[in-house]
């Protein structure tokens, strides 16, 4: 008797996902490769030899023990051990005298005196003397014409720290030149006490963003026809919006001069529009913002100096937020200076793994508004 032959069932079609406004948000700018990794410091070869150095009983002695069954001319191996060695050594707070005394007196046998080994070595040697005018200027001499930005920083701070005025101004310059912005200089506890002399603002103001001229008018209709757009759209599906009062031009200048930074105009003209806004989960900033340390403006901060720059962290007036994108990671930014978008100041959409230079806020809304509306009309 044949066997009854067993109907499949038809497997279920999956449902399709949801896309939250919040995922939405992230998709509010085209795709772009992928932010290239940073590039990480050379490999020091000999790591082992650097364990047993600093796992010794006596890591001093046991370097001096490593650099005396070497003579002339060290290997590029065997410099990277001292190198690498001596900044670790110094880092863990050894006796800096000694230890710069023992790797300066075979400086001259190290095959490379300019490398990145080389100057993480200077650069923890200038924190770890301190204000000692002798040893600063000792090693100031050793400091490679293409010193990195963080190299450059700490040189000047090291000289204002021992009193070399003259000195250290001429190395305030070298490191802007570097990459050094003025508000890292600004910052610098070193550099604090000649915040209101002459020379040093002189130079820091020739470096400064140059200033943007307030004239809003041109931007208030372009912004609002934006805003509009995008409001009503959100409202047709429900999506949460706010719109905060408006401030007057006057109140927007005012939180820029108490803030240390300068919007854009269209910016500006925006809260002349509305003095803070959200939009879903994209929280924009208003005046209150830029005055106080409200929860954004605490969130923005953080960000901002997460982001980096030459070993150092950015600040809120080299990178002004203009809005949170949804996610912790993800900020509409004005750059100032155009060093994040490679090029002339200007609007930045940072997401965790891409950035989009954009043409301005009016940009930025009709993108969010555009993608916003092909994801809620598909759910």
């Amino acid at each position: 008797m044949a066997r009854a032959k067993t109907k499949a069932k038809a497997k279920p079609k999956p449902k399709p996902k949801k896309t939250t406004a919040k995922k939405a948000a992230k998709k509010a700018a085209p795709k772009r490769a992928r932010a290239k990794p940073k590039k990480k410091p050379p490999a020091v070869s000999g790591g082992g030899a650097i364990v047993r150095i600093l796992d010794a009983k006596r890591p001093l002695e046991a370097l001096t023990k490593f650099l005396a069954k070497i003579d002339g001319t060290l290997s590029v191996q065997e410099g990277q051990i001292v190198l690498g060695s001596a900044h670790l050594l110094l880092a863990g707070g050894v006796d800096a005298n000694a230890l710069l005394d023992l790797v300066l007196s075979r400086w001259g046998d190290l095959p490379d005196r300019t490398g990145f080994h080389a100057q993480e070595l200077l650069l923890h040697a200038f924190a770890a003397v301190g204000g000692d005018r002798q040893r600063v200027i000792q090693l100031s001499a050793l400091v490679p014409v293409d010193a990195s930005a963080e190299l450059r920083l700490g040189h000047a701070c090291a000289l204002a720290a021992a009193g070399e005025r003259t000195a250290m101004l001429r190395a305030v310059e070298a490191a802007l030149a570097a990459g050094v912005s003025p508000g890292q200089l600004r910052r610098a506890t070193e550099l604090v006490p000649y915040a209101d002399e002459a020379g040093f603002v002189t130079i820091l103001e020739r470096a400064s963003a140059p200033p943007i001229p307030v004239d809003i008018a041109p931007h208030v209709e372009v912004v609002r026809a934006a805003l509009d757009e995008v409001t009503r759209m959100l409202r047709e599906f429900g999506e949460h919006v706010v719109l905060e009062p408006p401030a007057t031009l006057d109140t927007v200048l005012a939180s820029e001069r108490a803030a240390k930074i300068q919007l854009p105009n269209d910016y500006r003209a925006l809260l002349t529009l509305t003095d803070g806004m959200t939009l879903t989960d994209n929280r924009f900033f208003g005046t209150v913002d830029y005055r106080n340390d409200t929860r954004l403006a605490l969130d923005a901060r953080e960000y901002v100096a997460r982001l980096g720059h030459n070993g150092s962290a950015y600040a809120v007036d080299e990178c002004v937020p203009l809005a949170n994108w949804g996610q912790p990671t993800d900020w509409l930014l004005y750059d100032p200076y155009g060093r994040l978008r490679g090029g002339a100041p200007g609007y930045l959409l940072k997401l965790a793994t891409e950035q989009v230079t954009l043409d301005g806020l009016a940009h930025a809304l009709e993108r969010f508004e555009r993608i916003m509306r092909d994801v809620l009309g598909t759910n």
